[in-house]
């Protein structure tokens, strides 16, 4: 099997603290996303969950895993990409000076963290079409584990 051909595996942390959802915001393309990154070969989901919070929440952010929230299919062929998401509820020990923390990983300062209130998700958070299902969930104390969502936008 070639490279090209692998599925990728990503943790998107979900992380609410006072009705507020903490994501990232992506100048380039004026949308936001959950916090996460890929899974690295030999890495539990735990691990990867812990690592990707202090990669993007600084070296001093602990993440609480909790539970596996939705499990998604991201697939865009023309982009020779397929992955499988998985949403992971937890909480982190470090909620303030977040609010506009540069991703490191892109010197231009064009991704920071912000927090969003969960009642009034913009229309341009990826995905999309998770919005009115995370807040039900929510409301509901996410009531589901590991919940398969299939293919959404």
């Amino acid at each position: 099997m070639g490279k090209d051909n692998r599925i990728n595996i990503r943790v998107r942390l979900v992380i609410i603290h006072d009705r507020k959802v903490l994501v990232q915001y992506r100048q380039k393309g004026d949308f936001y996303h959950y916090i996460g990154g890929h899974l690295e070969y030999g890495e539990t989901i735990e691990t990867a969950c812990k690592r990707e919070t202090k990669e993007e929440c600084g070296d001093k952010a602990e993440f609480d895993f909790q539970k596996v929230l939705y499990i998604r299919d991201f697939i865009k062929p023309d982009e020779n990409e397929h992955s499988l998401e998985l949403f992971i509820l937890g909480s982190i020990n470090r909620t303030e000076k977040l609010d506009g923390l540069k991703d490191p990983e892109h010197p231009d300062g064009s991704v920071w963290l912000t927090w969003l209130d969960i009642d009034n998700l913009p229309d341009n958070i990826l995905p999309k079409t998770l919005s009115p299902k995370l807040l039900r969930d929510f409301n509901n104390r996410f009531p589901k584990v590991g919940e398969y969502i299939g293919e959404i936008e």
